[in-house]
Formats: structure tokens, sequence, C-alpha cells
């Protein structure tokens, strides 16, 4: 499969009834098999058996989609989606820094790379080379790596999907390749 070809994984857990916004993952398989998969009754009461489909190119992404459909956005109002990021960033175990130009408006967050450059990521459309944005101005991440003469970028993931949180996976996804593989 090449990076941006995609299919259907159904996500297997319990989520957790006090705020419905934690997810347990038990199992991710590759399918439609949401509708076979029979929830049984828990003896616990503060958990839900769940399932749930989800489009995805590798059972890693499908995970973090479902961890972001879960969430629901329970964030915050004052929270941007740059925050957003970051915090998923951080909850996939990737280290991440905003930074900016000094003097001028463009803002990103960079995640430095195993060779010694970095991915630096933005906002999309009119919030371009920006990242402190309302949530639902979301129109889309752009990820470019650079290496460490910082000169020359590979775009390693460049949508514009105003779904924050299946955009938001999908970002994180490909940093995470480009960080695993340098």
């Amino acid at each position: 499969m090449n990076a941006t070809e995609t299919q259907t994984y159904t996500v297997i857990g319990l989520t957790l009834d006090v705020d419905r916004t934690e997810l347990l993952i038990a199992a991710v398989i590759a399918g439609t098999f949401a509708d076979q998969v029979e929830l049984l009754a828990t003896s616990e009461e503060d958990f839900t058996r769940w399932a749930e489909e989800f489009n995805a190119p590798d059972p890693d992404t499908a995970a973090d989609l479902a961890y972001a459909f879960c969430r629901d956005f329970g964030y915050a109002e004052e929270d941007t989606a740059g925050e957003y990021l970051q915090r998923v960033l951080a909850e996939a175990g990737i280290k991440a820094t905003r930074g900016a130009h000094l003097g001028s408006s463009c803002a990103w967050i960079a995640v430095p790379t195993p060779d010694g450059g970095e991915v630096l990521l933005t906002g999309q459309d009119r919030h371009e080379a920006e990242v402190d944005y309302p949530l639902t101005d979301h129109v889309g991440w752009l990820a470019c790596a650079f290496g460490k003469d910082g000169v020359e970028a590979t775009v390693l993931y460049d949508s514009h999907t105003p779904d924050l949180a299946a955009d938001t996976a999908a970002a994180v996804a490909a940093v995470r390749a480009t960080v695993a593989t340098g």
C-alpha cells in the first residue's frame, strides 16, 4: 500500500463511562467487523464495550482516529488547533516544540528528526504559517521535513481536511513514520 491508500480497520475497546472520552483499545483488526462484534456485557459499571470502523493507512492511524473520536474534542474552549496537535503528538510519544520567525506572524510546531533535521507543521489555507487558531477554524495541516542544513524541504503531509481529529491523526502518523526512519 502506498502512503495515500487506506483500508478499513475495526477498533475494539472500552470507553470510560465517567466522561466517555477515555478509550482503552483491546484490538485493531483489518476489515469491517464492527457490526459483527458481539459486545458482551461488562461486569464493571464504569466501562462500556465499544467497536467502531475507521479508514486509515495503517492500524496505528486507525487507533489514533479512535482515540480522537472518543475524545470528541473534550478540551477547553480556549484551546487552539496547535495546542490540540501538540497534545496528540505528545500522546504518540513525539516530542514537539513551538517555533516562529522573530518579527513575523509565521508559527509552527517543530519535531526533531534523528538525522539532525526537523519536521515543521503548520495550518493550511487561511491559516498558512499559523497554528494558534480556534479548533473550529481548522482547514488542514502541512508537514514538511527539513534536513539538518534546513534548506531543502520534503512535503510529508499536505491536507485540506476540516475534520481536525482525523486530519491530526493522519498528520501525526506521517510525522511518526519520518521520526522512526529519519
